[in-house]
């Protein structure tokens, strides 16, 4: 017992330095910069080899050199954690559905992207195709249930946890690469967006906090693409498998219209 608890303490620790700490302590060095350095000379040093010349002395006490390193810990623990709450602020954001207080700006986006797709050179010919929400990720998201609808009947949203619980795990392993890579790129985003106001201090940070939060919104797209792709993939090849928790008799080897009819009302519970 003793030696699990011991082995669970070290992963626990390791995955509070890597996924807090580490990037934290990072943030914490670049606001430094961002406080020492001159918006005009971004790259000139000498402010900051003066303040670590100025802290050094006090270092030597080991009872200060305790409590800065733990002072420090703490505050980059403490962006980590407000870096993870973003995130998920990021998330809700990316697929919806937004607040009620947002949801005027959230028509007002959807209008334009819609607009703007069919005013397009080459605009989609089937109505689904065209943006129906205000981001890009919701989109792709809302898609594969309209296109499993289209083609079964079912709605995936409903039919999705079910399904889950009982896919074999080698199917399981690429969804959850996927979706590992979608909250990561909100992580990495929400990482970007703490740096931008950095910016108004040092240019640099601004810039940097512009360019990850680029990379993370491509990420996002590119994880919740492979995430629907594979989804919808699971409902094509496991027709027996819906089939057989749901008690249909199948024709023709494939779930109908009608058969996915009577599974949304069964999972509706009557609503």
């Amino acid at each position: 017992m003793g030696g699990f608890l011991t082995h669970l303490a070290e992963k626990l620790a390791e995955k509070w330095l890597s996924l807090l700490v580490l990037p934290g302590l990072l943030f914490l060095a670049v606001a430094s910069s961002a406080h020492l350095l001159d918006q005009g000379a971004p790259f000139d040093h000498r402010p900051l080899t003066a303040a670590l010349r100025h802290a050094a002395p006090r270092l030597h006490d080991p009872a200060f050199a305790v409590l800065a390193s733990a002072g420090v810990l703490l505050a980059a623990a403490a962006a980590g954690l407000a870096a993870r709450c973003l995130a998920v602020l990021v998330l809700q954001v990316w697929t919806g559905p937004w607040p009620s207080w947002a949801r005027s700006l959230d028509r007002a986006i959807t209008r334009n992207r819609r607009g703007r797709a069919e005013r397009s050179p080459a605009p989609p010919a089937v109505t689904r195709y065209l943006p129906a929400r205000p981001t890009r990720i919701a989109d792709r998201l809302r898609l594969a249930d309209d296109r499993v609808y289209a083609e079964y009947g079912l709605r995936i949203v409903l039919v999705w946890p079910r399904l889950w619980l009982v896919l074999p795990s080698e199917q399981r392993a690429p969804l959850d690469a996927a979706r590992g890579a979608f909250t990561d790129a909100a992580g990495l985003t929400a990482w970007g967006l703490l740096y931008l106001p950095l910016g108004l201090a040092w240019w640099p940070a601004g810039l940097a906090g512009l360019a990850v939060v680029a990379a993370g919104v491509r990420q996002g797209r590119a994880g919740a693409a492979a995430f629907a792709d594979l989804a919808e993939a699971a409902v094509d090849v496991n027709q027996q498998l819906i089939a057989g928790l749901f008690g249909l008799a199948l024709r023709d080897g494939r779930i109908t219209p009608d058969d996915g009819a009577r599974v949304n009302d069964r999972l509706n519970k009557g609503a």
